[in-house]
């Protein structure tokens, strides 16, 4: 026996050692004026033809957002369909509504004037924050654009949410403008709402002595067969070990990207139009009918999935009523089925915002995609646990 627990408790450690990091799927951006680490992240651009007609002067290309794990900056990256000559500069405008009302007036919003000078080699760039009454609050600079030798037409830079006053996942929208040219602003009519909601990783080494804790503590009730304290510290341990464990892994992003993927193509059926990207998994681009404009639907541990799965994992694996077959069974069944209804909730909350605007997210998520998703849920728990553990105890006190 002491051989068995040996055995498990070196398979979980390996397992929590060798688990797949993010990072073999998602790099980190970099500030340094090279733009590899941005192909495959959220991104728009102008489409059509700016030869000709009233937008032939306009310089703004394309634009890029995102964030690193465990940090709280918000980097961007800025295309340009002219590059800038040595010796030239350009300037252009971030726009900041941070209270996700739709004006950039109030005064919490902010905005940031980037100046880009590319030289020979190298881009210089200065980004100046500004209160919306036009006072100075920080200043950032570096090397972070492309040099007039290799093209001088993107540069790249960040903004720390502390400065801002920002928290992680709270709702803002932002455009970019030309000052010089009135109408040269991407999205070229709107703007883009964003959640921005870096991801946290916990270290190893943490999750590794946690997981002996939980192994030790679970051995030693299960042993001395104390079974309701057993079931719920192993359940409860169980679920929390898998959401430190999935957080920012190369699994999570791999299911995010490929929930995203599947609700992009069903959302197609419904003329609904949005885009995903290879490098920013879970993260869709979704066209508003009601406000005419676009935001990002970030689909992360919880809105894939994963969160409510690891909660059904831990009840049911630990279940001491079942057999090793029947957990096995309940768990494929049981996962099938949450990652089904997560994807109506996710239709069903796409849905919503598009009919009925942005304004609409907060309660499109919190109150109707949840409590659908809830019923849905207690469906399952009472099909997979409850009604056979019910069966079961009838048989027993009838054969009693």
């Amino acid at each position: 026996m002491r051989l068995f627990y040996f055995f498990i408790t070196a398979i979980c450690v390996a397992l929590i050692l060798l688990w797949p990091p993010g990072s073999l799927f998602l790099p980190k951006i970099q500030l340094d004026g090279e733009f590899d680490d941005w192909k495959g992240r959220a991104f728009y651009h102008h489409a059509g033809d700016f030869k000709a007609g009233p937008f032939k002067n306009r310089k703004l290309k394309a634009i890029s957002w995102g964030t690193n794990e465990n940090e709280r900056l918000l980097y961007f990256m800025v295309e340009l369909r002219k590059p800038v000559e040595e010796g030239c500069s350009y300037l252009c405008r971030l726009n900041l509504d941070l209270n996700d009302n739709g004006s950039y007036h109030d005064a919490v919003d902010k905005f940031a004037q980037i100046l880009y000078e590319p030289a020979y080699d190298i881009g210089n760039v200065l980004v100046e924050l500004y209160s919306s009454k036009g006072e100075l609050l920080s200043t950032y600079a570096g090397a972070w654009g492309e040099g007039a030798m290799v093209g001088g037409s993107r540069f790249e830079f960040s903004i720390p949410m502390a400065d801002l006053h920002l928290y992680p996942a709270q709702h803002l929208r932002f455009y970019f403008s030309t000052l010089v040219l009135p109408g040269d602003r991407i999205p070229r009519e709107g703007d883009i709402q964003w959640k921005p909601f870096p991801v946290v990783v916990r270290s190893r080494i943490r999750i590794t002595f946690l997981a002996l804790c939980w192994l030790a503590g679970s051995f030693i009730l299960y042993r001395h067969r104390i079974w309701l304290f057993y079931y719920i510290w192993s359940a409860v341990g169980f679920t929390f070990l898998f959401i430190l464990l999935f957080r920012g892994s190369l699994l999570e992003y791999r299911i995010e990207q490929l929930t995203g993927l599947a609700l992009h193509y069903l959302m197609r059926y419904f003329d609904i139009i949005s885009f995903v990207f290879d490098k920013a998994p879970g993260t869709m681009l979704l066209f508003v009918k009601a406000d005419e404009s676009w935001t990002t639907l970030d689909i992360d541990i919880e809105s894939s999935g994963l969160l409510e799965i690891g909660v059904f994992l831990g009840l049911i694996l630990f279940y001491p009523a079942y057999r090793l077959s029947q957990k096995v069974l309940y768990a494929l069944v049981g996962v099938l089925a949450l990652l089904s209804f997560n994807m109506v909730r996710l239709m069903i909350i796409v849905a919503l915002i598009y009919n009925f605007g942005r304004n609409f997210n907060f309660l499109a998520h919190t109150l109707f995609g949840r409590i659908i998703f809830f019923i849905f849920m207690a469906l399952t728990y009472w099909y997979l646990m409850t009604r056979p553990t019910l069966v079961k105890v009838k048989e027993m006190v009838e054969n009693a």
